[in-house]
């Protein structure tokens, strides 16, 4: 997969298209905005404009059927979580926070501690919280960059195992996650992804020249 592939199918369909504040900063992302006449900065997009985007994103992304359970992180429930339930649950972990109003706020956290969150492996780079219109949870995305190739297998087994465990085998699952495989060239990715009617989960494993080894979970809500 090309940089400009992972960009559009990662960042573009699945993250920025989904209201995730920081990839409204790629270039997929800003095409997108621009489509709708929002210049940059994307400060200024309204909240309308991110649903729309939201559900032109989800309707390529959705599945037929409701999920029979629908995992999160650290305790996060989809639709449910409000933002101050948000806040003080990431208190107790230690993260720190700061909220951004891209048309939907987002709380982005930084460097936070993964076992705190009940998660396995390295400190999680970026991990980003996105609220709705109604003010509850939709999407959450899990980032963790420059990783070691003990720390890629400890985060995969764990972040797939889990939606496994859940929800059975994953609907689309390509490319190889082993470190040693994404390490062999500049770019490589490997993807599981779920998709239901009202969830969509991925996680991705990454080899790319400006973050080393990556994994990103992500969990959204599909609601409409």
């Amino acid at each position: 997969m090309s940089a400009r592939a992972w960009v559009m199918a990662g960042a573009g369909a699945a993250l920025l298209v989904l209201g995730v504040g920081g990839a409204m900063h790629t270039r997929a992302g800003l095409r997108a905005l621009a489509a709708l006449g929002v210049p940059c900065p994307v400060d200024r997009v309204s909240a309308a404009q991110v649903d729309h985007i939201r559900r032109a994103g989800l309707a390529g992304l959705r599945g037929d059927t409701p999920a029979p359970v629908r995992p999160a992180v650290a305790g996060l429930v989809l639709d449910t979580t409000t933002e101050a339930q948000a806040r003080a649950l990431l208190a107790r972990a230690h993260a720190a926070c700061e909220m951004q109003a891209r048309g939907y706020r987002h709380l982005r956290c930084r460097g936070v501690d993964a076992a705190a969150l009940g998660l396995a492996g390295p400190p999680v780079s970026e991990m980003w919280l996105s609220f709705g219109p109604a003010g509850r949870l939709v999407g959450v995305d899990v980032y963790r960059r420059g990783m070691r190739p003990d720390d890629v297998r400890a985060v995969w087994s764990d972040a797939a195992g889990r939606l496994r465990a859940a929800l059975g085998a994953p609907g689309l699952a390509v490319g190889d996650p082993a470190p040693d495989v994404l390490a062999a060239s500049p770019i490589q990715t490997a993807r599981v992804q779920y998709r239901y009617a009202d969830y969509v989960a991925t996680v991705t494993a990454a080899h790319l020249p400006q973050t080393g080894l990556s994994v990103r979970e992500q969990y959204l809500s599909a609601r409409m």
